[in-house]
């Protein structure tokens, strides 16, 4: 008798455990991370707002990109990933510090533009002067800090 006893309260102890795990995964919290290369020498580096599922992050990837993959042909997805913790530039970015590069600051994403410095701000003053006429409420082009 006590054989079956043990085997259920196993059995429960193994759902709870399943059961507690699927609430952490569920509640982490997942930054959708882009980066792209450009044929003019351009990289963009895109960090959006975080999603509460990694699903969603995934989505939130896949509607980024979408645009890009149409109206630049022979960009290059260098990544495109969820990141439960972001770290170093991704997180300056995130977090609104000044970088060394163009950024372009949107609501729900900032994206920092690296490459030749002509070419980078013609690039951030299109794209943010695109989202706007897109309908976003607002977005705008930051110069790095020092330049004019």
């Amino acid at each position: 008798m006590r054989r079956p006893r043990q085997i259920a309260v196993a059995v429960l102890l193994v759902a709870v455990s399943v059961w507690l795990a699927h609430l952490h995964v569920v509640s982490q919290s997942y930054h959708p991370v882009v980066r792209l290369a450009s044929p003019d020498g351009l990289t963009y580096t895109a960090v959006q707002d975080a999603t509460q599922e990694r699903q969603a992050c995934g989505a939130a990837n896949d509607r980024f990109l979408a645009p890009v993959r149409g109206g630049c042909k022979d960009c290059r997805v260098v990544t495109a990933r969820c990141e439960r913790q972001l770290q170093g530039f991704e997180l300056d970015l995130h977090e609104g510090r000044q970088i060394p590069y163009y950024l372009v600051s949107g609501p729900g994403v900032r994206m920092a533009i690296e490459g030749p410095e002509a070419s980078a701000k013609a690039s951030c003053e299109q794209i943010a002067n695109h989202m706007v006429r897109s309908g976003l409420r607002s977005a705008a082009c930051v110069r790095p800090a020092g330049r004019s």
